[in-house]
């Protein structure tokens, strides 16, 4: 299972885990499950949750890139 600095990002912005569900039409369980690591979920369920950061963080700071988030190893 790859490893992801989902949690650590998503604190970093200050945003919470249900904010995060709602801007990327991901449930708050899939969410948790991918920052904990006990789920590898499918691209497409990734590019969401990746949209939904980049949504959130808006202007305030840099969009983030699926390597940034997601590695591949």
């Amino acid at each position: 299972m790859a490893k992801n600095k989902l949690k650590e990002i998503r604190i970093a912005e200050g945003i919470t885990i249900s904010g995060l569900s709602r801007a990327s039409n991901v449930s708050a369980k899939v969410i948790s499950e991918t920052e904990r690591l006990l789920r590898e979920p499918r691209e497409v369920t990734k590019s969401k949750i990746l949209n939904g950061l980049n949504k959130l963080t808006n202007e305030r700071t840099k969009k983030y890139s699926f390597d940034d988030i997601f590695s591949s190893d």
